[in-house]
């Protein structure tokens, strides 16, 4: 998906720490031979800390990108944003995606799990899935809200603990939020990947271009 959004010239990925250990990032620098390479995430993580290689020829910036004022401090924009399943966790989607926005000036890939159109009864739909009340929080009962377990254990969850609930989302959802900031879907696909056969969920892949 990366590859479709070339030629760029800078890239910046966005909570591109976890379990890859910046993998996004050093992709775009040793495969694709991106020029300017940026990742932001609020922890480093102990592979990388650890190993040289992982810290070659990335620009890596620890803080919070839901944070205006950590924002604030990344003064260039960049061809192409990485979202690789990030908004599904953030507390304040609407600003935190704003902030993200603010700093692409071509191309924004996200790619998370989401709830296909199918599955949900309403059209631009947005669930939050969170801790033991989940249950409670959607008002329509189909068998695929047995899943909420398998992302996480939901007991003693706060919505301030950002394992232990998530947005769940349509594609539409998705492209109208980015149609309203100006943005248009230029490519999308699904698949399943690591998902078990009988979940209802799909992984997604979507490129949008500003307009």
């Amino acid at each position: 998906m990366i590859e479709r959004c070339l030629p760029v010239e800078s890239v910046i990925d966005f909570g591109g720490m976890w379990e890859v250990d910046g993998l996004y990032s050093r992709v775009c620098k040793e495969k694709f031979k991106i020029a300017r390479v940026t990742m932001v995430d609020k922890y480093a993580s102990e592979n990388r800390l650890q190993n040289p290689r992982l810290r070659k020829s990335i620009n890596f910036r620890k803080g919070d990108f839901s944070d205006e004022g950590f924002m604030s401090t990344l003064e260039e924009s960049y061809d192409l944003a990485l979202a690789y399943d990030v908004l599904p966790h953030q507390i304040d989607l609407i600003h935190t995606l704003t902030l993200m926005l603010s700093k692409t000036r071509k191309f924004f890939l996200i790619s998370q799990p989401i709830l296909p159109e199918k599955t949900m009864p309403f059209h631009n739909c947005l669930v939050l899935l969170l801790g033991s009340k989940a249950y409670d929080l959607i008002p329509f009962k189909e068998k695929w809200t047995e899943e909420i377990d398998y992302w996480t254990n939901f007991s003693n969850a706060t919505i301030r603990d950002m394992g232990h609930w998530i947005w769940g989302m349509t594609p539409s959802f998705i492209e109208n939020i980015m149609k309203s900031y100006g943005w248009k879907i230029v490519h999308r696909e699904f698949w399943r990947g690591w998902l078990p056969k009988s979940s209802k969920w799909r992984l997604c892949g979507l490129i949008f271009k500003k307009f």
